[in-house]
């Protein structure tokens, strides 16, 4: 029999997860996310070589500072909810009603509360421009909010191609925009205004992709029944969007510094979003719909570990050993500062792309209050760092933050083993290749300038990327021949039920 709620709001069709296909329809996934964030970090990468070139650091760490403030502002928007929509094995229309106003309605009271506050936030910061690009800025509220419904549909349908052109569409109009603000002399309105664009271009985009639209009641019994998932979802947006870090170097280091760390974490980003990235949206929904299903559950979290390293070892462990000569060469002797930052961060990036995968893993079989705690601990302990480190400059707090990450990180290779029911030599084990690939293409790009010494940087450069490619893939090659074989496999396969 129907309970209460069930009876006052029946379940439309078409929200239930993807059961048939899934094999399918997540290489189909890994695909679609590839090409669009491919396509979004080409673009984002071109503005960011042109921006780079044209603002000094001082004028990154403004709209760092103010990216951090509205960030933080908007963490406070129940958007995050809507990951409690792709979880939820039961979902009704009142549950996506209800999400959808409770973040419109926090996003346009913040927008309000940043356009009233911005002059003073202003000065007491001292970067007199906040006044005018806060209220500004602050528009991305309502956007995302909007967005935050119709995008959690797309992704429980598995529809990762309306995702990909949601996405490249934004990012190709931000892009435009900015290059075109950029030429006319308005180099730091373009860095705001373009994601003002992209915003809006991907809302309007993902409205139409999902085929919903939002009735008129809030039933604030249906927003209860999210409340679990949906509240510690929330809370790790708060704790990984709030740019607590940017605020506070931002404070305790001024705006040079704080350009140098920005302009370091969002080319980092960017290589994350490309890599790992692509299994994120993915694995999400993947492991969601697996939750009664071990064995596969084991298999598909494997498969993803092993294929996420394989592409994102290669590229922070060769940006690790190039950066000295690729930073000051591609975007100009003003950020050679960031290197060592840089470097900081793509050891990071390597167990990210590991932790990404062990993310959703934990998250949507059911603990996502394990999730919570454990990222409250890591990003809460920057604070300490950061105000015990600052008086040693940038690079002392970055290898804080490096040596801090290495010591949590266990914990939630250790979780991940419960959950799965996996001894450590497992899940190392299909990691082999990528760790053996990775130390290869160190040894080889890091021998090239020594049997170069005459070479100019574009030469060496060149020379490291070709050595470290060739090593990489000869030692994956030789070391995973039955991964490969099995994603092959998975590639091959049309059709069939997973």
């Amino acid at each position: 029999m129907a309970d209460a709620s069930t009876a006052t709001a029946p379940r439309q069709p078409g929200f239930g997860h993807v059961k048939a296909d899934r094999a399918r329809a997540s290489v189909a996934g890994v695909f679609w996310n590839f090409l669009n964030i491919g396509l979004s970090t080409l673009l984002a990468m071109g503005v960011f070589l042109v921006t780079s070139r044209l603002l000094s650091p001082a004028d990154f760490g403004a709209v760092a500072l103010a990216v951090a403030i509205v960030t933080m502002a908007g963490t406070l928007v129940p958007a995050a909810f809507s990951e409690a929509l792709v979880q939820r094995g039961d979902l009704r229309s009142d549950h996506l009603d209800a999400v959808f106003w409770s973040a419109v309605i926090v996003a346009a009271a913040l927008l309000a509360a940043l356009a009233f506050a911005a002059p003073a936030i202003a000065g007491w910061s001292d970067t007199a421009i906040l006044a005018q690009i806060l209220p500004v800025l602050a528009l991305r509220l309502i956007l995302d909010a909007a967005s935050a419904v119709p995008s959690s549909l797309i992704s429980r349908r598995m529809q990762f191609r309306t995702t990909a052109l949601r996405t490249t569409a934004g990012n190709v109009a931000g892009a435009l925009a900015c290059l075109w603000l950029v030429f006319q002399g308005y180099a730091i309105w373009a860095l705001v205004l373009s994601q003002i664009v992209n915003s809006a271009v991907a809302a309007v985009i993902t409205a139409y992709g999902a085929r919903w639209r939002p009735g008129l009641t809030l039933r604030p019994r249906a927003l209860a029944d999210l409340r679990r998932f949906g509240l510690y979802a929330m809370g790790g947006r708060v704790l990984t969007e709030a740019r607590i870090d940017q605020f506070l170097l931002g404070i305790v280091l001024g705006a040079p510094a704080l350009g140098l760390y920005f302009f370091a974490r969002r080319l980092f980003t960017m290589l994350k979003d490309l890599t790992a990235g692509v299994f994120s949206p993915v694995t999400n929904v993947l492991m969601a719909s697996l939750q009664d299903e071990g064995d596969k559950r084991r298999l598909a979290f494997l498969t993803a570990s092993y294929a996420s390293a394989a592409f994102a070892f290669p590229v922070f462990t060769g940006l690790i050993v190039v950066a000295p000569t690729a930073v000051p060469l591609i975007f100009g002797d003003q950020w050679t500062e960031a290197v060592f930052a840089l470097r900081a961060f793509c050891i990071v990036g390597l167990m990210a792309s590991i932790g990404i995968i062990q993310a959703a893993l934990i998250r949507y079989l059911g603990r996502p209050d394990w999730w919570f705690w454990y990222q409250t601990a890591m990003q809460l302990s920057t604070v300490p760092i950061i105000l015990l480190l600052w008086p040693l400059g940038l690079d002392a707090i970055m290898a804080g933050i490096v040596l801090r990450t290495l010591a949590m990180w266990p914990v939630s290779v250790r979780m991940t083993q419960r959950m799965l029911a996996m001894p450590f030599a497992t899940y190392l084990g299909s990691l082999r290749g990528p760790i053996l690939g990775a130390v290869a293409l160190a040894m080889a790009s890091g021998a090239v300038p020594l049997a170069l010494p005459g070479a100019g940087p574009a030469a060496i450069l060149a020379a490291q990327v070709a050595a470290g490619a060739l090593a990489y893939a000869s030692v994956l090659a030789a070391t995973s021949h039955a991964r490969l074989a099995e994603i092959m496999a998975l590639l091959r396969k049309r059709g069939r039920t997973a």
